[in-house]
């Protein structure tokens, strides 16, 4: 293994995990603390920032492909984060190599599985025992490392150059303000839009300047035009003056990585609940050095993180973690 172990580095977080899958534990662990990061880009696009540069915008016809296929941006959103640095890196590798075993696993029944099980030698049945603990240990401390280690600005400029995907643009722009603003998704908008309802039609515009240019919602403008409707006129000149007023604060980004860790774990069957991710986030509040408590979340009720968690999850289906069959 090329990682140190150090069983006094982040002492209440390994607490937390001792009960937990190590896997699962450790990507709670890359989550969690990736609420700093999301914090700086949300309030890069609250301030009317580009996170992507001085580049161009995808084209129109990418950009409303995006609205119709929300698992395209959950694989990206796992690829982008794991190109932060060399030990993110190795981290989504590893990450993803379990994933496609458990894949593979899935497919198999049970007698499948044990009839291929069968066929290995017990020699060889111990080392692949051996090497997949090893594997999740390694992965485990990679994570704790790289969460533990110091800031290095370099890196934050790396993982900001590989923000300029349509993808990950669509997701901070558009995806998470309608989820959080409307508790759907941009796609639900779109097509109650389409339908005629102007409630949709105003909140979709202040969201989304270019969807003027779908199709649809363009012919909508193009006729309220033509018969003169002055209401509707005036609704989308408004609209499309104006912003929705999205304020994301740290407590609400923290429940939506809590949604995140919830939907992972789901997908594994092995539920984590909102209690144990309220007490993640206060373990690593302890090891950082803040408080007993976190300082963000600290003062929600249980129910009210409960029903913030259970909300956020639904937004993070557009991650595919197993086959549905």
């Amino acid at each position: 293994m090329n990682v140190k172990y150090n069983e006094k580095s982040m002492k209440h977080f390994r607490k937390w995990a001792e009960d937990k899958n190590p896997f699962l534990a450790a990507t709670s662990l890359m989550i969690a603390g990736f609420s700093q990061e999301c914090f700086k880009l949300f309030e890069s696009v609250r301030k009317g920032k580009r996170i992507e540069g001085d580049i161009p915008l995808p084209s129109l016809k990418t950009w409303f492909k995006l609205y119709h296929n929300p698992n395209r941006i959950g694989k990206a959103l796992l690829n982008a984060i794991g190109n932060i640095n060399d030990d993110m890196a190795k981290e989504a590798d590893i990450f993803e190599n379990l994933l496609k075993g458990a894949k593979q696993l899935q497919k198999m029944t049970g007698e499948q599985f044990q009839t291929e099980w069968g066929k290995i030698l017990p020699d060889d049945k111990e080392k692949i025992i051996e090497d997949g603990h090893r594997t999740i240990e390694e992965y485990m401390e990679y994570v704790i490392n790289d969460f533990a280690g110091e800031t290095n600005e370099d890196e934050g400029k790396e993982f900001l150059k590989n923000l300029t995907k349509p993808e990950f643009i669509f997701f901070i722009r558009v995806m998470v303000p309608c989820f959080s603003l409307y508790g759907m998704y941009p796609i639900e908008l779109l097509r109650r839009a389409q339908n005629g309802d102007d409630d949709a039609l105003e909140k979709l515009i202040r969201l989304d300047k270019s969807i003027i240019f779908e199709p649809k919602i363009s012919e909508i403008i193009h006729q309220a035009q033509a018969m003169k409707k002055r209401g509707k006129m005036s609704l989308i000149k408004k609209a499309f003056s104006n912003s929705p007023r999205v304020k994301m604060e740290m407590k609400t980004i923290k429940c939506h990585l809590g949604g995140l860790i919830s939907h992972l774990s789901i997908g594994m069957k092995q539920k984590i609940t909102a209690a144990d991710i309220s007490r993640l986030y206060d373990a690593l509040a302890r090891d950082m050095g803040i408080d007993e408590v976190d300082p963000d979340i600290g003062d929600m009720a249980s129910e009210v993180f409960e029903k913030a968690i259970q909300r956020a999850r639904v937004m993070w289906n557009i991650i595919p973690i197993q086959d549905k069959k």
